[in-house]
């Protein structure tokens, strides 16, 4: 095979130049400590490396949301230590005005802090994060998600579906909490109530003396006859009540419209034959119950009327004179019920709290996993990364000396002549 000295020259070239390549690939690696992973020669290395740094990625982002959320929900539970704050006060409040014999003005002080605590609360309700974004919005984001109308009536216009974030591949963990479930949703399961209705009727249960909810009994020392006002029903309200006759229940309920109780009245006389009660609209919205040797009391009493005009039920035992012996309220804003809803929102902010702390807690466990995780991963992609500074100073060594060997050779082959190779 005839070699011309063009041939020659590009093989040294090409030669002089792979040597170089590979010394300084080498020098390369000795200088960073990592070494050169190509797909040609560390296919596995390779597969292994890109796998590793996904995996890294994901769990860093797992950490970073985990992160978030005990960031974001410790300041909710500042919030939550509020409500459960004003919740107890609430309670110290009903037991102090309890007492039967309490003035108005001594009730209306009590009124006074209680619409103070109702606008802590509303206060606390629209409280917002560092981006503006309300507490308990859920995922709308709504800056103020509970407004208050011209009456007076508060709404809610979040979402009734918390933010969540992602904390592994087949879980999410909450981030914040709805207005509905924290402040609409008190109360059990079958019975919830809003944390502002609870408020306002203990507020409104103060205008009156303390209430047991059932009336004592109507015909006392053989009466008769008794007359019950009816609050003024407007357009249309309802009406329900419990009629205890001789210990027997008999259950009212009446739509009355235009303040015509006509109904009411047909509906207690359709239960006379049982109960030896007879009614009689006397005028208006005053209506007459008869009977004789009768021990019969109205308890559970409830209507659909605004809480802004009167509901309770006025009870004149002697029918020719117009003062009110009794004052019938609502079984809502009787005394016991009352502090049954009160006890209902102090225990229902605890539980709040306790739903935070847990989910906070496997947060913070998921940040300690997710931690653990990343460190295993930066070793293995270190030992994947991580060059044998031995191996390739030896092998640096050898390819100097080859590259070396290959000038000296070359350098003395391109010095000859014709007549060199002549002899």
């Amino acid at each position: 095979m005839t070699i011309t000295t063009s041939g020659f020259y590009q093989k040294n070239i090409d030669l002089f130049s792979r040597l170089s390549n590979d010394i300084s690939d080498i020098q390369v690696q000795v200088s960073t400590g990592k070494k050169s992973l190509s797909l040609k020669h560390d296919v596995q290395d390779v597969s292994l490396l890109n796998a590793s740094e996904e995996h890294k990625l994901e769990t860093t982002q797992f950490n970073d949301n985990a992160g978030r959320i005990i960031s974001d929900l410790e300041r909710i539970d500042i919030s939550f230590e509020q409500l459960q704050n004003a919740s107890v006060r609430l309670k110290e409040i009903q037991l102090e005005s309890s007492n039967g014999f309490l003035s108005s003005d001594e009730r209306k002080l009590f009124q006074l802090e209680i619409a103070g605590i109702k606008n802590e609360i509303l206060s606390v309700a629209n409280g917002r994060d560092a981006f503006g974004n309300g507490y308990f919005s859920g995922t709308s984001g709504e800056a103020e998600p509970f407004q208050v109308s011209n009456l007076g009536v508060i709404s809610y216009t979040g979402t009734l579906v918390e933010k969540s974030l992602q904390v592994s591949r087949d879980s999410q963990l909450r981030q914040n909490f709805t207005g509905g479930e924290v402040f609409l949703s008190a109360g059990t399961v079958d019975k919830k109530f809003s944390i502002f209705d609870a408020v306002d009727a203990f507020s409104q249960s103060l205008n009156y003396e303390t209430s047991s909810g059932t009336s004592s009994n109507l015909f006392p020392n053989g009466a008769t006859a008794v007359n019950l006002v009816m609050p003024a029903s407007g357009q249309a309200a309802q009406y329900k009540f419990d009629l205890l006759a001789n210990g027997q229940t008999y259950e009212i309920t009446s739509n009355v419209y235009g303040n015509d109780f006509s109904g009411m009245v047909a509906e207690i006389n359709s239960h006379t034959s049982k109960t030896g009660i007879t009614a009689a609209i006397s005028s208006g919205n005053k209506i007459t119950l008869s009977g004789t040797g009768v021990d019969l009391k109205i308890g559970n009493f409830s209507t659909d009327l605004p809480s802004t005009v009167d509901q309770s039920i006025g009870v004149q035992t002697q029918p020719g004179y117009p003062v009110k012996d009794e004052i019938i309220l609502p079984h809502s804003l009787s005394s016991v019920e009352i502090q049954s809803k009160l006890h209902d929102v102090f225990e229902h902010f605890l539980l709040m709290r306790t739903d935070l702390g847990v989910a906070a807690k496997t947060a913070q466990n998921v940040v300690e996993n997710t931690q653990d995780i990343l460190v295993n991963l930066n070793e293995d992609i270190s030992k994947i990364e991580d060059a044998d500074m031995a191996e390739l100073l030896t092998k640096l060594q050898g390819l100097l000396t080859n590259k070396e060997a290959a000038q000296a050779t070359f350098s003395r082959l391109s010095s000859k002549n014709l007549f060199d190779f002549m002899g």
